[in-house]
């Protein structure tokens, strides 16, 4: 994805990843920047240089985790040769899973547990 793409699918509420789905890029309107943030340590760098042309990564790094929406995990839930998205049903966090050897799991979103069966999967 090319700088404006980004912006323009954040900007529309899609949520864009960097490099794989620990960091997410979003926009910060009180600085009027892009951001690339790390939910798991609270950390931020932005997505461009001072320059706002030269980024902070590959054009091919980024991407849009899912496209076709989500459906319930269910028992004959399988995951995908790459991994699976799962989305917190609390606070809508995306993580990707490689298993599904789990009952319950805590998110890094909300910090709450939840059930295997109350995640949502990737259609």
């Amino acid at each position: 994805m090319n700088l404006n793409e980004i912006k323009a699918a954040v900007m529309a509420g899609k949520i864009v990843h960097w490099a794989s789905d620990a960091y997410v890029v979003i926009y910060a309107p009180k600085i009027d920047e892009f951001l690339i943030k790390c939910p798991q340590n609270e950390t931020y760098v932005g997505l461009t240089h001072k320059d706002g042309v030269t980024m902070n990564g590959k054009p091919s790094q980024f991407f849009i985790p899912f496209q076709k929406g989500w459906k319930p995990v269910t028992t004959r839930s399988r995951v995908k040769q790459r991994g699976t998205f799962l989305k917190c049903p609390h606070c809508g966090n995306i993580k990707r899973i490689y298993h599904f050897s789990w009952c319950a799991v805590t998110c890094q979103g909300c910090k709450q547990m939840v059930d295997k069966y109350d995640w949502q999967q990737e259609a």
